[in-house]
């Protein structure tokens, strides 16, 4: 987003909403409460079984036992919630994420995305972690990275770093500041990524880059290690050179599973450029309302989305093209054995938090990937990806109790995970009706002047 399109974006706001609603941080909160969850199903997905008539037991937000379905309790405090044989599997980790308003989580996890991502901070983000993490605000827990620090001199929402002093600085400010993870943007100089990685090292933070290639006069070895390398599309349009180059792909591979760094290849994005420049308004008028905030919504139509509405038939054939490229690229990775993650870019381009997630999922599986795999790619693989290994991603004794109740297996059908039966979050159960008044009190209680500050700030450090 450049400061001229947020600009006028703001001006658009300011003259036309007559009323901005006062920011409300607080929510309501269900009693947190020790629980069990008697006659479920439970996907294991380290060995891609179900683990049929179980019992689980909740204390404290973490899975505390899993028994055989109506084993007896001594425990008086344990309340009881009858399973009636649904499937509990991990809560989904959506590892490409923006968001810029609170109703952004209280969404993904109405449709069981337990974990996002953020990937492109801003200061109020950390604040939002905070509560997101101590239960006091309803939604998904966040990870979130610096603000993306990029060559840009005038990209709002990018800091610039034209130096590579100037990628130190970024780096100790971010650090020091709280962010979890640096992102670092694809235009970067040799010498100014290097630096960035160098000072990450040492101060002992992860970096994500846009882009699963060095930039030129650096050699790919110095990419090893990252916490993530995003988008298959710049595989296409980097090493590549936006040829079909079958030959040039494989040597990429080759490279790229030396490397051993997980790869998202955030199709989700790509998909819907396609369908919004083949279907035009048609498509927009399709989305979820109010899934995307307000100022957000309204500068993407402004500016990206007006640009695929125009899109002539060729570039429609392109694109097409393009999305089959794309998805063959992941299934070369998932062949390869390189590691992949669940990420949608979700926020941007209109796409729908929590269903852009499952999209996502279900390109990967149009590709040619297991479903087993993918839905690794969306619990363990992010979850290790972000140092939470041992916390997040399994259904397990120890880990959080961040779960998806579902009538139907979904190891049979993805598609039984995008709107579930049940949530578990915080030490919390909540029906698939309380998810929908969640979502629609969250989106209800959107204050645009709070969105506005946000955005404001976006890009500093």
């Amino acid at each position: 987003m450049k400061t001229s399109s947020f600009a006028i974006a703001a001006i658009i706001l300011f003259t036309t909403i007559s009323y901005l609603p006062a920011y409300a941080s607080s929510h309501d909160e269900k009693t947190i409460a020790s629980f069990y969850i008697d006659n479920v199903h439970i996907l294991d997905v380290n060995t891609g079984k179900i683990v049929k008539n179980r019992q689980l037991l909740v204390r404290n937000h973490k899975i505390a036992a899993i028994n055989p379905a109506q084993t007896p309790l001594n425990e008086k405090d344990f309340i009881r919630h009858d399973g009636m044989g649904r499937y509990v599997s991990p809560g989904l980790i959506d590892m490409h994420a923006h968001a810029y308003d609170t109703a952004a989580f209280t969404i993904a996890l109405s449709h069981g995305v337990t974990h996002l991502r953020l990937m492109n901070g801003v200061k109020d983000q950390l604040q939002w972690r905070e509560q997101l993490a101590e239960g006091s605000m309803i939604g998904s827990t966040i990870t979130v990275s610096s603000p993306i620090i990029s060559g840009f001199t005038n990209a709002h929402m990018h800091y610039p770093a034209k130096t590579p002093s100037d990628a130190v600085n970024a780096v100790i400010k971010a650090k020091q500041q709280g962010y979890d993870v640096i992102k670092a943007y694809g235009n970067l100089d040799a010498p100014v990524l290097a630096a960035l990685l160098r000072e990450a090292k040492k101060q002992k933070i992860p970096v994500a880059k846009h882009g699963p290639h060095p930039p030129a006069d650096m050699e790919w070895k110095a990419l090893a290690g990252l916490q993530s390398l995003e988008h298959v599309e710049d595989i296409f349009q980097g090493p590549l050179n936006y040829q079909q180059d079958q030959k040039k792909l494989d040597e990429t591979i080759a490279t790229l599973k030396m490397l051993n760094t997980p790869i998202t290849p955030t199709l989700n994005i790509f998909w819907q450029l396609t369908e919004i420049s083949k279907q035009k308004q048609l498509y927009i008028d399709a989305l979820p309302k109010d899934y995307i905030s307000p100022i957000i919504a309204l500068e993407e139509k402004q500016n990206h989305i007006k640009r695929w509405l125009n899109s002539p038939a060729k570039m429609v054939e392109h694109n097409q093209k393009t999305l089959i490229f794309l998805q063959h690229i992941t299934r070369e990775l998932y062949q390869a054995e390189i590691e992949l993650l669940v990420g949608s870019d979700c926020g941007v381009l209109l796409s729908p938090h929590g269903l852009a997630t499952h999209k996502e999922m279900e390109l990967m599986q149009q590709s040619g990937i297991p479903t087993i795999a993918v839905l690794r790619a969306a619990t363990i693989n992010a979850a290790k990806a972000l140092g939470k290994g041992s916390e997040l991603g399994q259904v397990a004794i120890g880990y959080n109790a961040d779960l998806i109740l579902s009538a139907h297996n979904p190891l049979e059908n993805l598609s039984a995970l995008v709107n579930p039966d049940a949530v578990v979050k915080q030490g919390r159960i909540f029906s698939n009706a309380e998810l929908q008044q969640l979502r629609q009190k969250a989106i209800d209680e959107r204050s645009v002047w709070q969105e506005m500050k946000t955005l404001l700030n976006a890009g500093r450090l």
